[in-house]
């Protein structure tokens, strides 16, 4: 019977992972990177992301190819996807992605990776660069401490750390441009949820 509360915590994970990944799996983040896309009627084009979820993409360039038209998108920073164009207008144009479910998991780790690094002042890990969300962030305290921590996981609502600190929680926290609390403490580090945008327009957030 020890082991009992064990495997119902294991189980609540589990079932808190399936739902944020269906969660992840349909948000849609602005991310502005160039790239090129290719259809076998226009040929090969220069183009823009403007918005991308691991269903599909919002795309600007000068040449926008026709709706059910099929295309292939290559994006800096993010890779090769192929898809159906579902909508276009002016120089905007948006697709429907062709992609396995396990494809679809992995093109939402890179888009979460790349909606936070540059925010969250992440440095990559050049030793695991495959692996998306791992590297090390710099963490200012309320208290003025800085540190160092490793990566553990990252998404659009917070991140958690591995790091020797127990910081207190709900104590607030800034980590790059984003300002948030202590959610939990973990085995090996703590968790942070970040702030919503509101709450960066307070002073006191602003470090």
């Amino acid at each position: 019977m020890v082991d009992e509360p064990n495997r119902l915590d294991r189980r609540k994970i589990r079932i808190a992972a399936r739902g944020a990944a269906e969660r992840r799996r349909h948000a849609r983040l602005p991310l502005r990177l160039h790239g090129r896309f290719w259809s076998e009627n226009q040929g090969e084009h220069a183009c823009r992301l403007i918005d991308i979820s691991p269903g599909g993409a919002r795309v600007m360039a000068r040449s926008v190819p026709a709706s059910n038209q099929r295309i292939i998108l290559m994006i800096n920073g993010i890779g090769r996807m192929e898809g159906v164009v579902v909508r276009s207008e002016g120089e905007e144009f948006s697709l429907r992605f062709s992609a396995t479910d396990r494809k679809r998991d992995k093109l939402a780790d890179t888009i979460t990776w790349r909606f936070n690094k540059d925010r969250l002042g992440l440095e990559e890990d050049r030793t695991a660069p495959r692996k998306q969300g791992r590297g090390r962030a710099k963490i200012r305290f309320s208290d003025g401490v800085v540190i160092h921590a490793n990566v553990i996981d990252v998404s659009v609502t917070g991140a958690a750390f591995e790091c020797l600190e127990r910081p207190k929680l709900d104590e607030p926290v800034r980590v790059g441009e984003m300002a948030g609390r202590v959610a939990r403490i973990l085995d090996n580090g703590f968790a942070v949820v970040f702030d919503p945008p509101e709450a960066m327009q307070d002073g006191t957030a602003a470090a």
